[in-house]
């Protein structure tokens, strides 16, 4: 799985706010977001904007600069009183650096001067995926060739998804999360079998570690005997 195709597919599973006041700039800059993401959302100024970050998940937010009444700078300041994690990318008919003073304390991910082209939107929606990507660990990288989706929690091996079943999933975020440190049956115990109030054998944790072997041609789980697991890397 490449970085580009990560990209894609985080993108596409996004949801992307698009403020811009000139309705034919927007039409024409949000069918080419729409190539990238299915849910695109649009907004004509800074209420209508505000109203539906509010009312829904929003991973990206895409703004113009120049709006009438309160302008895109305007409208990151209110949403930063509130979080500074959603990446933003602002569209300027200017130079970034008319607005890099009075910008930088809000956290703005790229800027795009205009005249804006299909490439420039596409570099910045790949580095805004990125950083969404190293900030959430969407595609976690097991080993090359193979990556942990832990927002759908399968397995992708040379993209194919590997569908896995509950307790194969919760062992594997316990493996992610120790970061290739090993993870004792104890501590097992605790993480699987007591959510689904269960009493753990030895033969069913080996059962659990035997399908995930089998789903993957790599070989990513490391055994310490007599004291538990952890990933190969």
């Amino acid at each position: 799985m490449q970085n580009s195709q990560i990209s894609t597919s985080i993108l596409k599973n996004s949801t992307i706010l698009y403020v811009e006041d000139d309705c034919d700039t927007q039409e024409i800059i949000a069918e080419i977001l729409r190539e990238f993401c299915d849910d695109v959302k649009l907004a004509n100024n800074t209420e209508e904007a505000l109203n539906i970050f509010h009312a829904h998940q929003i991973d990206l937010l895409i703004t113009d600069i120049e709006m009438p009444g309160d302008n895109g700078l305007k409208l990151l300041e209110k949403l930063r009183r509130e979080e500074n994690n959603t990446p933003v990318i602002m569209l300027t008919a200017y130079t970034a650096t008319d607005y890099l003073l009075s910008s930088i304390h809000l956290n703005v991910l790229d800027y795009i001067v205009k005249p804006i082209s299909y490439t420039k939107i596409q570099d910045a929606l790949f580095k805004a995926s990125n950083m969404m990507n190293n900030e959430n660990k969407i595609y976690f990288k097991i080993a090359d060739g193979l990556y942990y989706d832990k927002r759908n929690s399968n397995l992708i091996e040379d993209e194919k998804s590997i569908i896995l079943q509950k307790k194969e999933r919760y062992f594997l975020d316990l493996l992610i999360d120790a970061k290739g440190e090993l993870v004792s049956y104890e501590t097992m115990e605790k993480a699987l079998w007591t959510d689904f109030n269960e009493v753990m054998t030895s033969s069913a944790l080996r059962t659990i570690v035997k399908k995930l072997r089998q789903k993957a041609a790599i070989n990513f789980i490391g055994n310490v005997s007599g004291f538990g697991y952890r990933l190969i890397r």
